[in-house]
């Protein structure tokens, strides 16, 4: 059984083994017939009904979000898509409650609707857990320029249960001291004074955040010597340690949110939940990748903050990203001419190699300086580790 679905520039792809007890599901996007960004997921059930019957909610549920079924490599020409569209907005309040209750399918037996990436929406939007009680003690501890904890990559010989689970965040990484605001590498940022208002007088480890895939807005507004109040207003610090206790993090993670609760609404604790096992870490994955999300984070939950890259921090994503300085422009051809065609790099590895995929008009035409240094995802590495299919996907400030 083989289904698969189209919408807009997204297609779903939902495929049952031959011995029909395994389910596949491919989705990304789409680009002059060709697949970017793509994205797998793997499904074991114990009986052939019990996959059947995923197979089927699951495509009824893409149905019903206006997905379209089409012969693979066959693309809907996009006024059709256009119509559909508009036709599923203007379903009535009646079919949206139905439509609630199908987006309730729990995709291992595990998940239920809350998932990490609708609690990390809850917390943007101010709606979190209030934890009452007197002043937290948040500790005297501090960071060294430099020195803040940073993730290694996790893979499958790691077994994920019981490991902290929180969403990881596409923001800029800054060290409140309890005055002031810095990088990981100690240069300091201009914030109005708003912004901090009752914040705790200790240590805490975080990112600026606006949402999701808004990375650039928020350099934009950060970057200014001068705040301005109007921007800043859209902007949170997401607490995600206290670095100044010298406890193990599952209790760290109980001070540091009752600390956020006690300010005011622009610094907010990232939320966490216990990971039950490798495919509830999986659902997860999918539901943060969804909403346009970068991945996961795994915390020790018995560890203690080290500054330093620590095993017992874990980034869980379906690709992998790099950082690398730009070379050379090199001149675009047919729809690009007169534009960047692709930007000659040098990794973190050494490699050198172009990217061309990910870079928008703006960015052809107005490319990254030579010398500066970019970001850009990538799916594993060929013999030689040139990485395969790199994607540019931001210039990274300077600090």
């Amino acid at each position: 059984m083989k289904k698969y679905l189209q919408c807009d520039s997204k297609f779903w792809q939902i495929n049952i083994d031959d011995n029909e007890t395994q389910l596949f599901i491919r989705y990304g996007n789409l680009c002059d017939y060709e697949e970017l960004n793509v994205k797998k997921v793997e499904k074991q059930f114990q009986s052939k009904e019990e996959c059947e019957k995923y197979y089927q909610e699951a495509s009824k549920m893409k149905l019903e979000k206006g997905y379209i079924e089409v012969q693979a490599g066959q693309q809907i020409q996009q006024q059709q898509l256009k119509k559909d569209s508009e036709i599923q907005q203007n379903r009535s309040v009646q079919q949206k409650q139905q439509q609630k209750q199908i987006d309730t399918i729990k995709r291992s037996g595990l998940i239920k609707a809350d998932t990490i990436a609708a609690l990390t929406d809850d917390a943007l939007r101010g709606r979190q857990q209030l934890i009452k009680g007197g002043v937290v003690d948040l500790g005297k501890g501090t960071i060294p320029t430099g020195k803040v904890m940073l993730a290694q990559t996790w893979n499958e010989e790691i077994d994920p249960k019981g490991y902290y689970l929180s969403e990881k965040l596409d923001g800029m990484r800054m060290i409140w001291t309890g005055s002031k605001m810095y990088s990981r590498n100690g240069n300091p940022i201009q914030f109005p004074e708003f912004f901090v208002k009752g914040w705790p007088k200790s240590y805490l480890d975080g990112e600026l955040w606006l949402e999701r895939d808004q990375f650039s807005k928020l350099v934009s507004i950060t970057k200014r010597q001068v705040p301005v109040e109007e921007d800043w207003r859209r902007v949170k610090y997401m607490v995600f340690d206290a670095p100044g206790l010298k406890l193990p993090f599952k209790d760290r993670y109980q001070k540091f949110k009752q600390a956020c609760e006690q300010a005011n609404e622009y610094i907010v604790y990232v939320p966490h939940i216990e990971c039950k096992g490798y495919d509830h870490m999986i659902d997860e994955l999918e539901a943060v990748q969804e909403k346009e999300g970068e991945g996961l984070m795994l915390r020790d939950p018995d560890s203690l903050y080290e500054q330093r890259r620590s095993d017992k921090l874990l980034k869980v994503k379906t690709f992998q990203d790099d950082e690398a300085t730009v070379l050379a422009h090199e001149q675009g051809s047919g729809r690009c001419q007169g534009m960047l065609g692709s930007l000659k790099v040098k990794n973190t590895s050494g490699i050198i190699f172009n990217i061309g995929s990910g870079l928008t008009d703006d960015i052809r035409q107005k490319p990254p300086k030579i010398g500066s240094t970019i970001t850009y995802k990538y799916y594993g590495v060929s013999k030689n580790n040139v990485p395969r299919f790199p994607i540019y996907l931001r210039e990274r400030p300077k600090e």
